[in-house]
């Protein structure tokens, strides 16, 4: 008799997860019948920051075997005709980028951006700025503004990663207020996962139910907002970036760089840091208040290095062929304001010993610091600066791993 009761309660639950279950591939496939020729490189162009935490978009790019991310931060508002997804549109070179990240996107950031996807195989490229690696690392409220509980969601259920780079990650995830307040089953869930002592098995796996609804509610949600953004991009430059421009070409190397040094000339002539002149006139209003005032800065130490190191494992555990872009900063501007070039280069030094103890490929600027016209204000490369880096990249991408 008691059967009889609880075989259909056993029944409906089993159907209830099932259906649970299902709801990222029915999200899939429903975002996947707004996407039209044009529309993925037009979101990537237009650096839509309520995108960034989602997990749809991306994982659809990455279907294109052409298509290769790029995790960055605010350089990637810079470069004009030279900025990647404006250079490489219509893949003149046989590839084009697939940019995710802006102004606070710092590792801890891109390690749930890489953790949320599959990228085994693919070559991807992550820009660094020495910016991030204070004396604080990340802080409460650049978390609160980058973080998605999506992505910590469906990196803990990724089976690339190791369950000890997901402890890691958990336990690094709980030191922000944001995951405690506003997502307390994840929170619950983090706290448990990965310990072996009964107790934390018995409530990981009380937690686990509520933890896939509430994911499969997040994958709903991006869906909608993929779905809103997409129905929102100019129509002009879905258009534009729909044409077959698989016989464009591009000029030489030497050619662009030329242009690019030219044009970026024209607009650095009002100070002697090799500022743009729109950012110095607006941004420098008293320049003196400067001088000397970084002479107790430091990129190192820096618990920004730990999540570089968490980050670094990520893509060792999904098998991804990545390249870690070491941008410089403005040289002079740094001098001016006397922040140490020792601890610049220990900065640098520790990025390429980390990328080396990974055998990872470096793209490593750090020696164009005082390069003219490479920088657009104090930390940001110009016209000039971008081309330089899309060379490098350009021929990591067609190297055989």
């Amino acid at each position: 008799m008691l059967y009889k009761r609880l075989a259909p309660l056993g029944l409906a639950l089993a159907l209830f997860f099932l259906s649970i279950l299902a709801i990222g591939p029915l999200t899939q496939w429903w975002v996947s019948s707004y996407i039209k020729p044009g529309v993925i490189q037009t979101a990537s162009e237009n650096q839509i920051p309520t995108l960034f935490g989602g997990t749809l978009l991306q994982s659809m790019a990455l279907k294109d075997p052409h298509v290769v991310p790029m995790y960055g931060s605010s350089e990637f508002g810079h470069g004009g005709p030279y900025n990647p997804t404006k250079l490489f549109a219509g893949k003149p070179t046989g590839w084009t980028p697939y940019l995710v990240g802006h102004a606070g996107s710092l590792d801890l950031i891109q390690a749930l951006y890489a953790g949320a996807q599959n990228l085994k195989g693919k070559k991807i490229v992550l820009s660094l700025s020495g910016q991030w690696f204070s004396s604080n690392g990340i802080t409460q409220n650049t978390f609160a503004a980058n973080f998605s509980a999506l992505q910590a969601y469906t990196m803990l259920f990724n089976p690339s990663l190791t369950t000890q780079t997901k402890l890691i990650l958990a336990q690094r995830l709980l030191q922000f207020n944001e995951v405690k307040k506003t997502y307390p089953i994840l929170d619950g869930l983090l706290k448990y996962y990965g310990h072996t002592d009964s107790g934390s098995i018995i409530m990981e796996a009380l937690y686990f139910p509520a933890a896939r609804v509430e994911m499969s509610s997040l994958e709903f949600q991006d869906a909608l907002k993929t779905i809103q953004v997409i129905q929102h991009l100019p129509a002009k430059e879905i258009a534009i970036n729909s044409n077959d421009k698989s016989q464009r070409t591009l000029p030489s190397w030497s050619q662009m760089q030329q242009k690019a040094t030219n044009d970026v000339q024209k607009n650095e002539t009002n100070n002697p840091f090799e500022i743009n002149n729109n950012f110095f006139k607006q941004k420098i209003k008293n320049l003196q208040k400067f001088k000397n005032s970084a002479t107790k800065g430091h990129f190192f130490p820096s618990p920004e290095y730990a999540d570089l190191n968490l980050m670094m494992n990520v893509l060792k555990d999904e098998g991804a062929d990545p390249i870690f872009l070491i941008q410089p900063v403005n040289g002079r501007w740094y001098d001016f304001t006397g922040f140490p070039k020792e601890q610049r280069q220990q900065y640098y030094r520790q990025v390429r010993e980390m990328a080396d103890q990974f055998r990872y490929s470096l793209a490593d600027f750090s020696s164009h610091e005082y390069d003219k016209y490479f920088m657009d204000d104090q930390s940001h490369p110009s016209e000039k600066g971008w081309l330089e880096f899309d060379e490098a990249l350009d021929k990591f991408i067609h190297q055989k791993s």
